[in-house]
């Protein structure tokens, strides 16, 4: 009988591990906060240029941009600029992605039609408005040890899509890294004025427990 017990034990342990703690839940993933400019939500780190302003938490008119969260009230705004910088968010995990492991993950998206600022080269008012892409990095320490985990394809669409992303780090990595960076194509080749909003990011599920098709908010505590 007592064998029997830590053999029941032994497997709930297992299940446990599988089902529990490797779900990656995110610290905000909706990037919940008091809406305002040059500051990265709650639960996030601003990553981008120290000479350069941090990404902002819309929705509250800065910059013009006026869209409705996909989620909750707010989410996070990160530019790209024509003088070759850009904005990037992170944050340390709960657990970490593991190195050979394939996960899933989602994320709303979207390009604001409107995102007024001034122009690094040129010091006159212009509008952050091209298109973007999202590139996910790991990272095993903060900012160091990097690697590109995926990238969309450029964001041309002025309401929230979902987009569902895998994640196949080749080393473990702690931070992941929320960055919007050009997309050069066809008649891009400098870099340029651009926006990107995100919002309501999924857990990161591995895939020996999602499938593509699922809906991975119902692993969300």
């Amino acid at each position: 009988m007592q064998r029997l017990t830590t053999l029941l034990f032994a497997v709930l342990s297992s299940f446990s591990l599988l089902f529990g703690q490797d779900v990656i839940h995110l610290k905000n993933p909706s990037f919940e906060d008091a809406p305002r400019h040059s500051k990265a939500p709650r639960g996030w780190n601003s990553e981008g240029f120290l000479e350069e302003s941090p990404s902002d938490i819309h929705p509250g008119g800065n910059f013009g941009v006026n869209s409705p969260a996909r989620d909750g009230r707010t989410y996070v705004g990160m530019v790209v600029r024509d003088n070759e910088t850009w904005e990037c968010v992170g944050q340390r995990l709960e657990h970490p992605l593991r190195a050979y492991t394939c996960y899933l993950w989602s994320v709303a998206l979207m390009r604001s039609p409107e995102y007024i600022s001034i122009s690094r080269t040129t010091n006159q008012k212009a509008n952050f408005n091209k298109p973007c892409v999202l590139r996910i990095w790991g990272g095993k320490t903060k900012g160091k040890g990097m690697e590109l985990l995926n990238e969309t394809e450029p964001v041309n669409h002025e309401v929230w899509e979902e987009y569902k992303l895998l994640l196949e780090p080749s080393d473990t990595y702690d931070y992941i890294y929320l960055e919007a960076y050009y997309y050069y194509g066809g008649e891009e080749l400098l870099p340029f004025n651009g926006n990107l909003l995100v919002d309501h990011c999924s857990p990161i599920v591995p895939c020996n427990i999602a499938e593509p098709e699922d809906d991975l908010y119902q692993y969300e505590k």
